[in-house]
């Protein structure tokens, strides 16, 4: 301790830690985060499935290992060996921190025997098999039960980002209780989105995609997954169109797997939405928008895409889902709507949409609400874990 009463005691430990996160194909959203704890000394990695040049940029070391989102008994253990064999090389004191279902999975099973790291996991919302009850996911939810429990012991600390999954864990016993604690969203560098954006841009953009500025502009930004609400979306629009309200409508994101809403599905609706695919420009697309819509019934965390929405200022649509209510209270920052219900999520949108002063107080709260989420107080939480794991 010195003259100011700073100890350096704790600060030793942190610049001797390792620290490494692991997810799959979307890992550089942990970069942000990354920054965050190398300004506190520990010494980051990164492992995951993308290409390196984002973390090139960043400068972050950055390692590739064989992964596959859709389940394969044969690629899931050539993930696991190929994981293992990089853990091994891996010096004493270190934390491995996944996020995602199967990192979350592989890890404690890859780190069998291993005594040169603890491991930490982040369940970032339950996925699909917890979404639409039928006999395939009843089963798949059996062995999903099964295999959290083996790796229990394995497991030196669990994260979950919305108290319904921190509940589920508990009733179901698949984590310990005093190794375990909820910690909202993985956080959002607010910093970010307190930047003035190009308005040139924004107008380019506003003149690209054909956007009438006296009507009201919905943007849903998400995988092209049916359990996004991708479809409620859609029929929404044409409704809203069919009662004589000519919204702006964007659909934007990437085509996904088997989930994934068909290409031709989306073009159906092609004269009441706009789809653009995955794009890069977000920030400039939702400060274009005034109202963002995600009629999910996905079980997720805490919705990275609201938090974006709110830091922007947006009304906000979603349903009542684990990790969605967490961020959305109704009549608060927007509304909340049924699920797989177009003629609700319509009538929702008009009301938004036609009553103005009422959106101004939603977006004016939405700013206020998303504070709670910022990414300082993720690290502050998650930096306490790491000291209770201890190394």
């Amino acid at each position: 301790m010195d003259d100011n009463g700073i100890c350096y005691v704790e600060e030793k430990m942190v610049r001797e830690t390792n620290l490494i996160f692991l997810g799959g194909e979307d890992v550089s959203s942990r970069i942000e985060i990354s920054k965050k704890f190398i300004k506190l000394g520990y010494n980051i990695n990164i492992i995951g499935t993308e290409k390196e040049d984002k973390f090139i940029q960043n400068s972050i070391d950055y390692e590739q290992y064989s992964f596959s989102r859709e389940f394969g008994a044969f690629s899931d253990i050539k993930s696991i060996l190929n994981l293992r064999k990089i853990l091994k090389e891996k010096e004493e004191n270190t934390i491995v921190h996944a996020f995602d279902t199967k990192p979350t999975i592989f890890l404690p099973l890859a780190s069998i025997g291993l005594k040169n790291i603890k491991v930490s996991r982040t369940i970032t919302g339950m996925g699909r098999i917890f979404t639409e009850d039928n006999l395939k996911n009843r089963l798949l939810t059996k062995v999903y039960n099964i295999v959290q429990k083996s790796i229990k012991p394995r497991v030196d600390f669990t994260i979950f980002q919305n108290d319904d999954d921190a509940k589920y864990f508990s009733q179901h016993n698949l984590s310990a209780e005093d190794k375990s604690k909820t910690i909202k969203s993985s956080g959002i560098d607010l910093q970010n989105f307190s930047t003035e954006i190009d308005k040139s841009r924004v107008e380019k953009l506003v003149e690209e995609l054909s956007i009438d500025k006296s009507q009201k502009t919905f943007i849903l930004v998400s995988r092209m997954v049916k359990q996004k609400g991708i479809l409620t979306y859609l029929k929404a629009a044409k409704l809203c169109y069919e009662e004589g309200y000519r919204y702006n409508f964007l659909l934007v994101g990437q085509l996904d797997t088997d989930e994934s809403i068909k290409l031709e599905e989306i073009e159906a609706y092609g004269d009441f939405v706009n789809y653009l695919g995955r794009r890069e420009d977000i920030k400039e697309l939702l400060s274009l928008s005034d109202i963002f819509v995600l009629p999910t019934y996905y079980r997720e965390g805490v919705p990275r895409v609201l938090l974006e929405a709110s830091a922007m200022g947006l009304g906000l649509i979603t349903t009542n889902m684990p990790g969605c209510k967490d961020v959305v209270t109704d009549e608060y920052n927007g509304k909340l709507m049924e699920i797989e219900n177009e003629k609700d999520l319509c009538s929702k949108m008009i009301y938004m949409a036609e009553n103005r002063d009422k959106l101004e107080i939603y977006q004016k709260n939405a700013k206020v609400k998303v504070e709670e989420f910022d990414l300082d107080r993720v690290v502050e939480n998650y930096h306490n874990v790491y000291k209770k794991i201890g190394v």
